[in-house]
């Protein structure tokens, strides 16, 4: 009879340990995603900046060409208003890269930390298998060495 006991304490720990080693490579499989996941947003953020980069040379151009226009004699009215026109596409673009970035960031963080939150509650289910399993066998062989003997 304890032939059995050891043989089924031996087949639960080698369940344990591959459920064990099966959540970890599920782990290793998901932070090997976000890091895809983050090298493609490196790449988004770096495109946006390149993005951001033509806007602020496009606004340079542009407050270029208002000090010309400005040294040869033009009306004050017309290049404040292509300062004002310059600005306001400035501030959009701009806010339009930030929210681009702000929103892949968001997303990116809310789908890891869904990610996150099955891969532990796996964890649990598996330790509360892994617990319910154990404490089974332990009443099981305490009944067994009480009153019976081999």
């Amino acid at each position: 009879m304890a032939e059995w006991s050891a043989l089924a304490v031996a087949i639960g720990i080698l369940l344990i340990a591959a459920a064990i080693i099966g959540i970890m490579l599920s782990v290793r499989r998901m932070l090997l995603r976000t890091e895809a996941v983050l090298g493609k947003l490196e790449g988004e953020c770096i495109q946006l900046s390149k993005e951001a980069s033509r806007v602020l040379e496009r606004a340079s151009v542009s407050l270029d060409s208002i000090q010309r226009q400005l040294a040869a004699g033009e009306s004050i009215a017309i290049s404040i208003s292509e300062a004002a026109s310059v600005v306001v596409k400035t501030a959009n673009a701009v806010h339009s890269v930030s929210k681009r970035a702000s929103l892949a960031a968001v997303e990116h963080m809310e789908r890891a930390r869904l990610e996150n939150e099955r891969r532990i509650g796996e964890v649990f289910r598996w330790f509360d298998a892994g617990m319910t399993l154990w404490y089974t066998w332990n009443r099981r062989t305490s009944k067994s060495g009480d009153g019976h003997a081999d």
